[in-house]
């Protein structure tokens, strides 16, 4: 083995058993590891003297063993045969198998990364590229989205991996960001264990203004980054044979929107598989999901006027910079094709309402009326010269 080094510097890499490449002015050679009596030998061939490991550290130059990295060997089960080669590679380090199989086992040990009415997603740790979603126990069905019909520089926070024996566990691309909804936003539409909804309190008010002050402030680029996801989600098929072609992205749950603020980027999680027509994408998504407008009328009664305006303000800001955004990508702009998405689902989910903290009646929280008071409210600000 040659290598270039420079006498009075230290090492930067290393030979696989008793070296680190040293960086010198003269042409080295490193003895074969099996030559027998010369393992801690360097000759010096310009002059053929034997530099030995106590003359070069004499020099300057420090021999350090590299410390083996601990492996583990993956068993030959079902459960391993049905994992893609970058995660066994990964499950080898470190005894990492080990805490999968626990994490897989007892999930409910893990942080939580975000939790939806089907499901509840975990950090990992020892993982870092990657989160595990479990979906809830009356979950009949297994998820939507085929592995591998990605391409692997886009993230979407698509599956890598499915459990061979329950369809519950699954492994998916981890993407960056927090979840723009509120604290406990799924408690606050049903909290199960107390068998009704919550209402929304000032801090979560509070919460949500914050966040959408600050997301009405971001590049016209990063809007535009976001209709390109939910356009990719639109083209991506599903199979050779896919007839309504791509995915409905979930805007109704504010959780699906992940906001990375390090990054200056919003990234969409949590979409399926259209199977209907009324499934379909529409820049009324990113609205939407950014202004929850589920819980919308109950924020803006908990802010003092000056407020009011501000968050009023934010939104059609919102609305203007994603109407750009979808026309730049070719994203459907038609407010219809949101609200026949949202009676679709409507028919479905029957969302209680809750008390209004003045006594004047209940806040609605039905999703089609709800979302039929937004695009009421989105008109009636857009051509307002004072908001």
């Amino acid at each position: 083995m040659r290598v270039l080094a420079s006498f009075g510097t230290g090492i930067n890499s290393a030979n696989n058993r008793y070296y680190q490449t040293v960086q010198v002015n003269q042409s080295l050679t490193l003895p074969d590891k099996n030559t027998a009596k010369s393992k801690r030998k360097i000759i010096y061939k310009s002059t053929g003297i034997a530099v030995t490991a106590a003359s070069l550290a004499a020099a300057g130059i420090c021999l350090v063993r590299r410390k083996p990295q601990p492996r583990t060997f993956l068993p030959d089960n079902l459960l391993t045969q049905s994992m893609p080669d970058f995660l066994k590679k990964e499950l080898s380090k470190n005894k990492n198998y080990e805490k999968f199989i626990q994490a897989i086992e007892h999930p409910e040990n893990n942080p939580i990364s975000g939790k939806g009415a089907n499901s509840t997603v975990y950090n990992l740790p020892f993982l870092d590229e990657y989160v595990l979603k479990i979906l809830n126990k009356h979950t009949n069905r297994p998820i939507e989205v085929p592995l591998n019909i990605f391409p692997d520089d886009i993230n979407l926070g698509q599956p890598v991996w499915i459990h061979p024996e329950n369809f519950k566990i699954i492994l998916l691309k981890k993407v960056e960001g927090e979840p723009h909804s509120i604290k406990d936003w799924s408690d606050t539409i049903w909290d199960n264990k107390i068998r009704r909804a919550r209402s929304v309190t000032k801090e979560q008010t509070a919460d949500y203004y914050n966040k959408v002050t600050r997301i009405a402030d971001m590049d016209q680029s990063v809007f535009d980054d976001l209709a390109m996801q939910i356009k990719t989600l639109d083209l991506t098929r599903k199979s050779d044979d896919d007839i309504l072609i791509g995915f409905k992205t979930d805007s109704i749950n504010p959780n699906n929107l992940l906001v990375d603020i390090k990054n200056n980027k919003l990234n969409i999680i949590d979409y399926f598989a259209k199977t209907k027509p009324q499934h379909q994408n529409s820049y009324m998504d990113m609205v939407s999901v950014i202004s929850d407008f589920t819980l919308f009328p109950e924020y803006y009664d908990w802010l003092l006027p000056q407020y009011q305006q501000k968050l009023l303000h934010a939104i059609k800001t919102i609305d203007q910079k994603s109407y750009k955004a979808a026309v730049k990508v070719g994203l459907d702009t038609d407010e219809k094709t949101f609200v026949n998405f949202v009676n679709y689902t409507d028919k479905y989910f029957k969302v209680p309402g809750v008390p209004k903290r003045d006594g004047s009646g209940d806040y609605v929280r039905q999703y089609a009326i709800s979302a039929n008071n937004m695009l009421n409210l989105l008109r009636s600000i857009r051509n307002n010269p004072q908001i």
